[in-house]
């Protein structure tokens, strides 16, 4: 796709499909902030209309020309509004399109992912669009206002109206003709502005990506070995590439160099992997680091463990880790597939080392592109896998074989990781946890990775766990019937998200009483609260009588579950 094609393709998703309102707050860069690889929000968002446009554009030159995430070439969103989106296009590629003054549609018409611009500075009053169709009437789509009617607003559309799709011709700013300008994107001048990016023609080297907190938390990427000797790194759509480095004692990819400095010119992420067998631990150790400890502080360094390996168990293993940690500063990983961690215990490796599982149901049967399939359960790592190898038959534009195709849950930890910093596996203490009765469906929770609760309608500890994790409190699965802070700051967002008014209708109090106890007012509140917003969490054919009454029967049980699934780790809010 083109850049404008991906750019009208984002900010149509935002505006039409994701949970995303209006907001000239702080958290106006949320949406982008929170968005996975592919752009989707599944927690409520916000966004400005200078940020959706930012945003949507960094995402069309990422996926169009694999402009790493955090590059200088992407429009950094803190950095641009509508005063000065203009300069900020013109140095990314974007041409004025020269247009008729009289009815403000450029000549030629509109073409999919143009940008229109009102602004101020020029006479205008401040605002941006996308044009999302080929024409001279097209559809656009917007960040346009909150729904308090201002500029500042809670996460997610409550009214359907704060970020929206609408026909240029009918816009009031068409009608009021304030429209100062309309943007197109250049390639060729793009390519001249960030020659890097031009493909099969790169003349300077790409810096290596910048962890600028603007990108998606999630990433994709591949692992590769000598069998890839030919493959064009740079040409294949991947934040991160992990290469194989060695083998045993013996045996060194001949390609790995070339490999490495290729991930690192194209500014991917990059990593190394040793294939370990049944030789000392210790001596496969040193092997790999005589050639890998030079890239320290630029790479993540897995040991693979599988085939011959197993059957030594878990102590070399964590040999061989400890030895890469102490020599090179980083906190390596573990590679495995699911049946290895079933068939040992794993609990040291866990305590300080972070997973990178293979398997699945598609594992072997897999088309072109990557997906977001769900994640196996794993014993030991309570935080669950860092990165999901989920087909080995994957396939990729720019390559004719097979790749092994992976998703990386948190690119921070990658990043702790490859620096120095402290990483966190979240492993439980003991191994007999994992042979407990799965709470979890063995998904990611859509929102930052925990595992995901199974919607069963039951307040059980990992439920009651989970609340305490979204609202930032002590973690022990229980609530104290005489006040919990996990309840009290639920209750601190349900003021917070209704309406006094509502909340005098509901439960004659103007307010909950933030007591921390989990009583009928706070449950009422709840409920109401979903059927406002999210009415898909209902039990088909339940109205309003039925649903908000108080009481925490199994069908509101199943809808907190669900709320806690989309909910953000200590973000003290639902959602």
């Amino acid at each position: 796709m083109s850049v404008g094609a991906v750019t009208a393709r984002i900010a149509r998703q935002i505006c039409d499909v994701e949970p995303v309102g209006y907001s000239q707050g702080e958290d106006r860069r949320s949406w982008y902030a929170n968005a996975d690889w592919a752009g989707h929000c599944n927690s409520p968002q916000n966004a400005d209309c200078s940020s959706l446009v930012a945003g949507s554009i960094s995402y069309g030159l990422h996926d169009t020309y694999g402009v790493p995430w955090g590059h200088q070439a992407l429009l950094e969103i803190n950095d641009f509004w509508t005063g000065n989106l203009r300069a900020g296009m013109e140095a990314r590629g974007f041409d004025e399109v020269p247009w008729a003054d009289e009815n403000l549609t450029p000549d030629g018409g509109f073409k999919v992912g143009d940008i229109v611009l009102s602004a101020g500075n020029e006479g205008g009053v401040g605002h941006v669009i996308v044009i999302d169709e080929d024409g001279y009437d097209p559809l656009e789509s917007e960040a346009w206002i909150a729904e308090t009617g201002d500029i500042y607003g809670e996460r997610g559309d409550q009214t359907g109206q704060e970020t929206r799709t609408a026909r240029y011709s009918e816009h009031p700013h068409t009608l009021r003709g304030a429209w100062t300008s309309c943007h197109r994107f250049n390639e060729a001048k793009f390519f001249q502005q960030w020659p890097e990016f031009a493909k099969g023609r790169a003349t300077t080297t790409v810096p290596a990506p910048v962890v600028t907190g603007s990108e998606p938390k999630h990433a994709h990427g591949i692992d590769i070995s000598s069998h890839q000797g030919g493959l064009n790194i740079r040409a294949i759509w991947a934040d991160f590439v992990i290469v194989k480095i060695t083998e045993g004692t013996g045996y060194e990819n001949p390609y790995w160099r070339a490999q490495a400095e290729a991930t690192l010119a194209a500014g991917k992420r990059l990593g190394f992997y040793h294939f370990a067998n049944d030789e000392d631990a210790g001596e496969q150790a040193r092997y790999f680091l005589d050639r890998a400890k030079s890239y320290a502080g630029r790479a993540t360094f897995w040991l693979d463990w599988e085939a011959d390996a197993v059957g030594l168990g878990p102590g070399p293993a964590l040999t061989f880790l400890n030895q890469v940690a102490a020599e090179t500063g980083s906190t390596p990983g573990f590679y495995t597939y699911q049946n290895v961690l079933n068939s040992y215990d794993w609990s040291a490796v866990a305590a300080r080392y972070p997973l990178w599982v293979a398997g699945g149901p598609d594992y072997s049967d897999y088309g072109q592109a990557y997906s977001d399939p769900s994640v196996p359960n794993v014993p030991y790592w309570g935080g669950g896998a860092l990165i999901h190898q989920y087909t080995e038959d994957g396939r990729l534009p720019g390559y004719s074989g097979t790749l092994d195709l992976n998703r990386l849950r948190d690119r921070s930890t990658w990043d702790q990781m490859a620096h120095g910093g402290r990483v966190t596996t979240s492993a439980p203490a003991a191994a007999a946890a994992a042979a407990q009765p799965s709470p979890y469906t063995g998904r990611w929770n859509v929102s930052d990775g925990q595992g995901e609760l199974v919607c069963n309608g039951d307040l059980g500890p990992a439920t009651i766990a989970r609340l305490q994790q979204v609202m930032g409190t002590t973690i022990d699965g229980v609530l104290d019937e005489d006040g919990s802070p996990a309840i009290e700051r639920l209750q601190r967002f349900l003021n917070a998200a209704v309406p006094t008014d509502t909340q005098e209708a509901l439960n004659d109090s103007p307010r909950l009483d933030e007591d921390g106890v989990l009583g009928p007012d706070t449950w009422r509140t709840l409920q109401y609260l979903i059927i406002a917003w999210h009415k898909e969490y209902l039990p088909a054919g339940w109205d309003f009588a039925d649903w908000v009454d108080g009481e925490p029967g199994p069908a509101t049980i199943k809808a907190l579950q669900r709320a806690l699934n989309n909910s953000r780790t200590n973000s003290g809010r639902l959602w």
